[in-house]
């Protein structure tokens, strides 16, 4: 398996990202601790922990985790849905 530089620029810039998000949303959470921003907080914590279980794969093929395409997809509606109802809750 051949991954290209490009990928793994990417890849880590993205896990950077959502690290970056997610220390920002759960430093919130608390100093607030507030059930809104603790819903929030699970849902990025999703994507960054799915971020780093995937990084390994491109360093050794050992490594790779063998997620169907539909098994990325349910991890971040259920992501998605955590923030939603976050954002959602009043």
């Amino acid at each position: 398996m051949h991954i290209g530089i490009l990928d793994v620029i990417v890849r880590v810039g993205l896990v950077v990202a959502t690290t970056v998000i997610f220390a920002i949303i759960f430093l919130a959470y608390i100093r607030l601790r507030s059930r809104k921003l603790l819903l929030i907080s699970i849902g990025f914590g999703i994507f960054f922990i799915h971020a780093l279980i995937t990084i390994p794969e491109l360093f050794n093929d050992v490594y790779a985790i063998t997620f169907e395409e539909n098994m990325h997809l349910f991890v971040h509606l259920v992501a998605l849905v955590f923030i939603l109802l976050g954002i959602l809750k009043d």
